[in-house]
């Protein structure tokens, strides 16, 4: 549940896309195969540390070894809650971005600590309606997950998290693990019903924004 909304949108917003692609916060570049028309060569990962995707390592503050305007889109996902400059590195996205070019960037809203202790902050769908400026166009500012799956998330993370506190609890994940997998599929069956309930809108955990940069004519 934490990443099926995310990776469906992801997989639709990124099958169509051609030309030259920046990777913001890379890792191990998990959605390289979802490029349908782009080459992976033409696929270009940065992150802080070094990784199996990362293709240029850069410093935080420090200017991005590449030309302004040098890509036609930039994928930044599940990135800028880490990010301790996130103004700066919007800064980079937009100087990078061809005119014309598209950014596609997710962050959460409701979610779990994570990636302690480089966890920084959440983005309502409000917060990121302001993160690019006015040369932007929004084609999509869009909420993922409801109540049910934000609620799932959030219990089996701390299911997992409690469960790994302790040594005699760790040794007991693989035996365990027929019935943890059973428990995580029913929760995330009524997680799916209680979101298809939800009309709330309200308590979502991720965001989906993509945009075009506009070009010098507008």
């Amino acid at each position: 549940m934490a990443v099926r909304d995310l990776h469906r949108d992801l997989r639709t917003s990124l099958a169509t896309v051609t030309g030259r692609v920046l990777d913001v916060g890379c890792g191990s570049k998990p959605y390289l195969t979802w490029f349908k028309s782009v080459p992976p060569p033409s696929i270009v990962g940065i992150d802080i540390e070094p990784g199996p995707g990362v293709d240029v390592v850069i410093g935080e503050g420090q200017p991005w070894p590449f030309s302004v305007a040098s890509f036609d889109m930039v994928l930044c996902t599940q990135v800028l809650e880490h990010a301790s400059d996130v103004d700066f590195v919007l800064a980079e996205i937009h100087r990078v971005l061809a005119p014309g070019g598209q950014v596609v960037i997710t962050v959460p809203f409701i979610y779990f600590e994570h990636g302690a202790p480089r966890d920084f902050r959440r983005f309502s769908r409000h917060e990121t309606e302001r993160l690019l400026p006015g040369s932007y166009d929004i084609l999509r500012n869009d909420t993922q997950g409801g109540l049910g799956s934000t609620l799932c998330v959030l219990l089996l993370a701390w299911l997992r998290t409690m469960w790994d506190r302790r040594s005699p609890t760790r040794m007991l994940k693989i035996p365990l693990l027929p019935l943890w997998l059973v428990v995580t599929a029913l929760l995330n069956g009524m997680a799916v019903a209680v979101d298809f309930l939800d009309r709330t809108s309200s308590f979502y955990s991720n965001v989906i924004l993509v945009a075009r940069k506009r070009g010098p004519d507008r």
